[in-house]
């Protein structure tokens, strides 16, 4: 049997069968086995056969065979006889497809030359057109295929075609006519777009954008599970493409695109909105002038009539876009289209405050956006009125709207001119005269404003205060000595301005100082520093005063240039308070101020950590006051809170320095200079005096501070076993004790070796401790162990599958099983010390392998639990689950989903029920099918959780959760397994409607409502 009866009997059943025989006919052709013309002639009885069918499947075969084969086996004339005769078998219209592949894959295979491309097109108009008439989209696709590759490769020839017949346009055009599918489409809009774009269309300009428009507005949805990946929205930009093509569409494109800006449909409108942008910045300056001001008519009732937000910023962006090309070409058009916003703008400002008034400020400050010339016509044409109305306005709202429409002004004018410390879209170019025109207007207005306004007029001062900031951000506007009364008044309201409502000037105020410091640091420090360092004393009277000096204070430590005297300032003052016996209160207020500051400035202390002086000026100070006992030692120095802030200070200032320097500082990480032996203190001295029980907590953020490869003060394991000695102490206060149990977690984590880390718990396992010991097993113990595992599982050691499972084996233990399961919680719930800028070894796979060596174990071990421990088992993996993304736990939630549903009926454990209505949650949104089966059993207990029960009360985040989880039932799940629910779960919700907490009636009302929506077809009763 012949290869091609081969294939004709395996074509219908099985095409992956057919196209190997192809692909071994074309090999049998490449090694001269078989003669093209032996070929020819084989296929000739199959293409002359009266069966439509047969003629069909051998031109498939020809052109698969053609596909196989590889380049240069075939001759230039062996190619050209080819292709006349595919070219023939057109005539028939039987097998267009095959025949089209056949003609690409000759193509593929040797370059034609122009004539023959025009050719081939000619031929495809004569005897395909339309291409409608192929009903199948896999025939016209690769014709599709073949005009593209033409258009792509033949651009000339095919030009010249054009240019040659009059009537080529117009047939080609027509060739397209009727074509529905996406994929089709898609390159439909391509092919098209070559003569919009760089042919000469003349007459046949309104039937080729009539050709593309027809399909104005894509409606196309993808089906479920599409394998091309056809979007609407690619479709919508191909489309849109070709309407903004070329000019020469305007007089069709604009009257049929504002026809449909009418619409009730608000995709509609948008797409609408999108194409008039996109043709407005492609069709030029002369073009465009000519519809300016009708599409500002029809733009304009989009922004002062808003329907959707979007929608406003689409007419907006198209506005703006008119501006930008007029802009392009003479000043006439320009003037003319500004003209009328400018007037009307003016009038609707005269009714401020209103929405009107409000989209006039936005649309003169988006279109001021464009240009240095468009900016200064705007201001010229609007400051003037507006001053003017508010001279003469009689109330306080009204000044304030046009104060708001000025303030976007000043905005508009930076983003063109740039500000003191940046150029903006005009470059280095000089702000010219429209904005300075009225600066010491503006300035004396704004000034007075949030000066004299009575303190209660919140709002108008806010809009003060805001357009006084960007007044002196302005390049080359305001001199220094303007911007320092701003300052002056600024930090005025921040010093002596009693404090109101939510403190909102104040904090408006100390916002501007911080900004206005980025901007002109140097004046900031010479007018703002002073006032602010008077008001804060060298010691207190137990006042509060200088709450808010020092938080504004410490705020401008984010800008760089000013840094270094905020730190040098507040450092002073904190010698100062201490010298003379200041409050605690005072001291730890100063504290936090210089740990503000530092972690604002953190970046600069790490861009040059070695010629830092801040460990000499801060860290070496606070850690001899800190260990001191003479009369240096503050009293506030014995609050754990406060040493907890000299920590953080000190780690903030540590960690960005090079090894050598901290190795100076690790030799004294529990000595802190205070002269007294190593041996004698904690951890290594249980029976240390109790003063000396605190600094373990400076020691912690200390021993964080380090890099992994600074030197200990004593041998690792010597550390370890006195930290697990030490942290069992009971007379240890909570933060001492959690202190030393970071410790142990850091120096497993940061110092053991790759190879040392694998034993490092054997010590801990043998006598003397015996941590794994059963009988051995109380409160301090099991501290000390998921202490030492966390700072194993961070590194993702190979030992944790020898470890993880003592563990689990604990929870079955009789009396401290419940206590080991909400340890697990503790195992990656995230620590702000243990974290990679505290140079720790974090795997970037932590989280999965603890997963994978927990989850399956805990599911496995809770099905041959007791029922006494089965909470257990829950309580431990609600802790895990609460701290993994999603996608790691995704591919276990079907076995884990009867767990998740019985830890929401667990008493008093509202953490373990929130852990598991997240990832019940995530569960409804990513992979919802699992929980199908279980709809009633997590309606009920959803329901039940989301209800305030008096003898086993839930937390109101809980009760939240619950309904918010409840909401996405209706919108994952089949409609006919939701619909038996509906009238239960609209009928419990109502107690919820009437909860006590704010948070749980939001989500309630929302989520009842979603469930009414499910529709109860043939049900009556609503």
């Amino acid at each position: 049997m012949s290869d091609i009866q081969q294939f004709l009997l395996e074509y219908d059943r099985n095409k992956r069968e057919a196209s190997q025989i192809a692909q071994k006919s074309a090999t049998r052709l490449t090694d001269g086995d078989l003669k093209l013309l032996k070929l020819i002639e084989e296929l000739g009885e199959y293409f002359n056969s009266e069966d439509v069918a047969i003629r069909v499947k051998s031109i498939a075969y020809l052109a698969e065979v053609l596909g196989f084969v590889p380049p240069k086996v075939l001759s230039l004339q062996q190619r050209n006889l080819l292709c006349d005769f595919v070219l023939s078998r057109t005539e028939d219209g039987d097998g267009i497809g095959s025949c089209a592949k056949a003609l690409l894959a000759l193509e593929e295979r040797g370059k034609w030359d122009g004539e023959r491309a025009q050719t081939i097109m000619e031929t495809l108009l004569a005897n395909t057109s339309p291409l409608r008439q192929y009903k199948q989209q896999s025939e016209r696709y690769p014709v599709l295929r073949l005009i593209d590759a033409l258009l792509a490769k033949y651009r000339d020839a095919l030009r010249t075609l054009h240019d040659s017949q009059p009537d080529f346009l117009s047939r080609f055009i027509a060739y397209f006519d009727g074509e529905k599918d996406p994929r089709n489409l898609m390159l439909v809009f391509s092919i098209l777009r070559v003569p919009m774009t760089e042919w000469n269309i003349g007459a046949d300009a309104q039937d080729l954008f009539d050709a593309v428009f027809n399909y104005f507005p894509i409606t196309f949805r993808p089906p479920p599970d599409d394998p091309y990946g056809i979007t609407a929205q690619d479709l919508k930009d191909r489309l849109r493409e070709c309407i903004s093509s070329t000019a020469d569409f305007a007089p069709y494109a604009f009257p049929a695109l504002l026809d449909k800006l009418d619409s009730t449909s608000m995709n509609t409108k948008r797409d609408v909105l999108q194409a008039i942008t996109s043709s407005v910045q492609e069709y030029g300056p002369r073009t465009v002038s000519l519809y300016s001001i009708t599409l500002w008519d029809a733009l304009k009732f989009e922004i002062l009539n808003v329907q959707e937000e979007d929608l406003a910023e689409e007419a907006l962006n198209g506005l703006a876009a008119i501006a930008q090309t007029l802009s392009q070409g003479t000043s006439g058009p320009l003037n003319a289209y500004l003209r009328p916003i400018i007037k009307e703008c003016n009038e609707h400002l005269e009714d401020a405050p209103t929405k009107q008034s409000q989209a006039a400020a936005r649309i003169v400050s988006k279109i001021a956006n464009v240009s240095p010339d468009v900016t200064n016509l705007l201001l010229a044409g609007i400051l003037p009125t507006m001053f003017t109305l508010f001279q003469s306005a009689d109330n306080m709202a009204k000044r304030r709207g046009l104060l708001e429409v000025f303030v976007q002004l000043i905005k508009a004018n930076i983003d063109v001119y740039g500000d003191w410390r940046s150029t903006g879209s005009a470059g280095a170019s000089a702000p010219k005269g429209a904005l300075a025109q009225f600066r010491d207007q503006a300035l004396e207005v704004l000034l007075h404003g949030l000066e004299t306004s009575p303190v209660n007029n919140v709002s108008y001062r806010l809009v003060c205060a805001d357009g006084l900031l960007q007044l002196s951000k302005v390049r080359e506007l305001l001199s220094e000595d303007d911007i320092g009364k701003i300052i002056q008044l600024l930090h005025a309201i921040v010093i002596h301005e009693e404090s109101f409502g939510k403190d909102e000037i104040k904090e408006s105020a100390i916002n501007s100082l911080v900004e206005i410091a980025h901007q002109k640091p140097q004046v900031v420090i010479d007018k703002a520093f002073p006032a602010f360092m008077a008001q804060l004393p060298d010691t207190d009277e137990g006042s509060s005063g200088h709450v808010a000096v020092l938080e504004a204070f410490a705020k401008m430590a984010n800008e760089e240039d000013v840094f270094d005297t905020v730190i040098l300032r507040l450092k002073n003052k904190f010698s100062a308070a201490v010298s003379q016996n200041a409050s605690s209160g005072y001291i730890v207020a100063l504290l936090s101020a210089i740990l503000y500051a530092l972690t604002k400035g953190s970046n600069k202390l790490e861009q040059d950590p070695n010629t830092s002086t801040y460990y000499q000026d801060i860290v070496l100070p606070l850690l001899k006051r800190t260990s001191s006992a003479d009369a240096s030692h503050p009293e506030a120095f014995n609050n754990e809170t406060t040493l907890d802030l000299v920590g953080r200070i000190c780690n903030i200032v540590v960690r960005s320095q090079s090894t050598e320097q901290q190795e100076a500082i690790a030799s004294e990480l529990y000595t802190l200079f205070r002269g007294t032996p190593q041996a004698e203190l904690p951890p290594f001295n249980i029976s240390a005096p109790p003063e000396n029980h605190k600094t373990m907590i400076v020691s912690t953020h200390l021993l964080a501070s380090f890099r992994k490869e600074t030197r200990l003060p004593c041998e690792i394991e010597f550390l370890v076993s006195s930290l697990v000695n030490y942290t069992q102490h009971s007379d240890l206060s909570i933060p001492v004790r959690s202190a030393s149990l970071r410790q142990l977690s850091l120096v497993i984590n940061k110092f053991y070796s790759a190879g040392a880390l694998k034993t490092c718990m054997d010590p801990l396992t043998e006598a003397p401790f015996e941590l794994f010991h059963p009988e051995k097993l109380n409160p301090p113990r099991i501290r000390v162990i998921f202490a030492c595992l966390k700072g194993i599982l961070l590194r993702s050691s190979p030992v944790l599958a020898k470890l993880y499972p003592k563990l689990l084996d604990f929870l079955s233990h009789p009396k401290y099983g419940a206590a080991i399961a909400h340890g697990f919680s503790t195992l990656l719930q995230p620590d702000d010390l243990i974290t990679k800028q505290n140079h720790c070894q974090i795997s970037g796979l932590h989280k999965q392998k603890s997963f994978a060596l927990l989850v399956p174990n805990i599911t496995q071990a809770f099905r041959e639990a007791s029922a006494e421990t089965k909470r257990n088992y829950l309580i431990a993996l609600s802790g895990i689950l609460r701290w993994l993304p999603f996608d790691i736990v995704i591919e276990e939630v079907p076995s884990l989903i009867l767990l998740l549903l019985q830890s929401l009926d667990l008493k008093g454990e509202d953490f373990v029920k929130e852990a598991a209505i997240g990832t019940l949650a995530s569960t409804l949104a990513e992979k919802p099918e699992v929980v199908q089966e279980h709809a009633g059993s997590l309606i009920s207990r959803l329901l039940a959780n989301s209800v305030l029960n008096k003898e086993s009360p839930t937390p109101a985040r809980v009760r939240a959760a619950a309904c918010r989880c409840l909401m996405l039932i209706p919108d994952k799940l089949k409609l006919e397994v939701v619909l038996p629910y509906r009238r239960q779960v609209c009928r419990k919700l109502i107690a919820a409607l009437d909860d006590g907490k704010r948070e749980v009636r939001s989500a309630a009302v929302k989520c009842r409502a979603r469930w009414l929506q499910v529709d109860e077809a043939g049900d009556d009763d609503d």
